[in-house]
């Protein structure tokens, strides 16, 4: 059986955990005045994102630009303001049925000047986990708060991206990890949850670092035929609907 984990925290707790992949993932706390204090003391940038969530809705980030004043950016708004007004903001923005995290920013790689993200769908058949797919999305903003293909920036080939970079990367050690680390961090979140689907969000810093930004378990992979070879998609579609049979029997 398959199950939906929501939770953002729920799914980042084991990794963080993990003496492997903790240097992999971002420093992630329950959002209080205190921990946002204590994170944009720690951190050029931080990112504050409901706990449960999709398509980057209801994200902001802030910035440290001085120790009294703050960028606060989340959909077309950015403005320079004190901490307390970073504060009234975001508890403005807040939905009361919902919790929300403070995350550390990763200061990620960018294709002419935007940032990007990659997206690597994982799939268990016969208790075996596959890499399927691997896209990347580049923002088409120099600034972009988030990089969803859902907020209007554009999915890429992996292999374009990862040449073509105004970083430089290296694109078979890049891949290399990207791949290793895909499967590491879902062998421990399989370990957690009963789960034969992921959906994972990656990033490279301009380092070339590589993260883990979130896992979902109920992926959406709509457009990646387009940024996909053939042969790569039809594996999908395969894993696809031996999972969706083998739920069915379940």
């Amino acid at each position: 059986m398959h199950k939906i984990v929501r939770s953002k925290m729920k799914k980042t707790i084991p990794l963080m955990q993990d003496p492997n992949l903790s240097r992999h993932v971002p420093e992630t706390h329950w959002y209080s005045t205190e921990s946002l204090r204590r994170m944009v003391q720690s951190y050029p940038q931080v990112y504050i994102k409901p706990n449960i969530g999709r398509k980057g809705s209801g994200i902001s980030r802030v910035k440290r630009i001085s120790n009294s004043e703050y960028e606060l950016s989340y959909e077309e708004t950015t403005k320079l303001v004190p901490f307390p007004d970073v504060v009234r903001d975001l508890t403005g923005r807040f939905s009361t049925r919902r919790e929300y995290l403070v995350q550390q920013g990763i200061d990620l790689a960018t294709l002419n000047e935007g940032p990007f993200h990659i997206r690597v769908v994982m799939q268990k058949v016969r208790n075996c986990w596959r890499l399927t797919l691997m896209s990347s999305i580049v923002a088409k903003q120099k600034d972009a708060v988030v990089t969803n293909a859902s907020r209007g920036n554009f999915d890429l080939h992996l292999e374009e991206v990862l040449q073509k970079n105004d970083q430089k990367l290296n694109p078979l050690n890049t891949l290399r990890e990207l791949t290793d680390l895909s499967h590491q961090i879902v062998h421990v979140l399989g370990s957690c949850f009963p789960l034969l689907e992921i959906g994972l969000d990656m990033g490279i810093d301009k380092q070339g670092k590589v993260w883990f930004i979130e896992a979902n378990t109920n992926p959406d992979s709509k457009g990646l035929e387009k940024v996909t070879d053939k042969i790569s998609y039809q594996k999908y579609r395969d894993a696809k609907k031996w999972i969706r049979e083998n739920q069915r029997r379940a």
